[in-house]
């Protein structure tokens, strides 16, 4: 019993400082900090994505409690999240009105749908326990990760947009676009990293009690 309230606590203090996540960034976002030339570093905005998967992996290394809670967490519960990455349809709409570069809103909107369209599957492939449940979890998180890093590298730095197409990218750098990337896109990338950790763990807890046997 103490363990299970020990893990729902866990999952309640994780919900908790992903709001107050949402709301700091989402104010910064506000404020027009992320607003920059593109010509000039994006330091901050990379900052932005990679904080929590930073934080989460020094508090990882750091503290047993926080590692023991990692490898309580469900699969399922970490993929599941990614489902609503099918909004990413959007992308492809606006692009077909002209409002983004074919550049940008073509890879990040098909790879955002795809990855949102793969999700239920691979949590009920969990939930089930089918046989090849974790490779198509390790496949559609590694392919998740490469979506997010391509999608936020082009549209920082613009690179394969036409010059004359550059200032369309602008609005995802404003207010309410802006929370995309620097509210939604880090606490996505958090879960992948947390799924690989996870796997590892396992994979490392399953060798140790096959030389327990073994001995």
């Amino acid at each position: 019993m103490k363990q299970n309230n020990n893990q729902y606590g866990g999952v309640i203090l994780a919900i908790i400082l992903c709001i107050l996540w949402m709301v700091v960034t989402g104010i910064i976002g506000a404020l027009g900090v992320y607003e920059v030339p593109r010509n000039i570093t994006h330091f901050l905005l990379y900052f932005t994505v990679l904080a929590p998967t930073v934080f989460f992996v020094i508090l990882f290394a750091l503290i047993p409690s926080v590692r023991q809670w990692t490898q309580g967490l469900s699969l399922a519960m970490l993929t599941l999240p990614h489902a609503w990455r099918t909004v990413g349809f959007t992308f492809l709409t606006v692009w077909a009105f002209g409002v983004l570069p074919a550049s940008f809103a073509a890879p990040a909107g098909f790879g955002d749908f795809a990855i949102g369209i793969a999700a239920p599957f691979v949590v009920v492939a969990l939930w089930l326990k089918w046989t090849h449940a974790i490779k198509a979890t390790v496949w559609m998180h590694t392919l998740g990760l490469i979506d997010l890093t391509v999608a936020i590298y082009i549209g920082s730095t613009g690179f394969l947009v036409p010059e004359g197409q550059m200032s369309l990218i602008d609005p995802m750098s404003r207010f309410p676009l802006v929370v995309i990337p620097t509210v939604f896109v880090p606490l996505l990338v958090l879960s992948h990293v947390m799924v690989f950790v996870i796997l590892v763990m396992d994979k490392r807890k399953s060798k140790r009690s096959t030389m327990d046997i073994s001995s």
